[in-house]
């Protein structure tokens, strides 16, 4: 019973600390500081977001649809730009297959979303 009590007693102190905080910060005007801070880095934040759309984020949304494809596994025997291998390892920017020669091709997720991949299904 104890240790509820002790649990209330640790959240109550929690808010209170918090609360306490957030006065003293907003008494000594720090919110509009932080305002004048976190704007031109907001801005920057969306530029490099733009920039990083083709590079990464189409990539990571291909590399979604890759993990979800039931067709698409570690160990499916691919052909892509001409060179067959097995899917070796998936993450969500790329996938990596493992050549018959012992080379390991690493491919961007798009890739395997835009081009024409040859699969080699294996029947159950």
């Amino acid at each position: 019973m104890l240790v509820g009590h002790q649990n209330l007693t640790n959240l109550i102190s929690g808010i209170f600390t918090i609360s306490s905080v957030l006065y003293i910060l907003y008494l000594w005007d720090v919110p509009s500081l932080l305002m004048g801070i976190l704007a031109p880095l907001s801005a920057f934040g969306v530029v490099l977001l733009f920039a990083l759309k083709d590079i990464w984020i189409s990539n990571v949304f291909a590399g979604i649809s890759l993990i979800g494809d039931k067709l698409i596994d570690i160990g499916t025997e691919v052909e892509i730009a001409g060179v067959r291998g097995k899917i070796a390892e998936m993450t969500l920017t790329v996938t990596k297959v493992k050549t018959k020669d012992g080379r390991l091709m690493i491919v961007p997720n798009r890739k395997f979303r835009e081009d024409v991949i040859t699969i080699k299904i294996q029947r159950r």
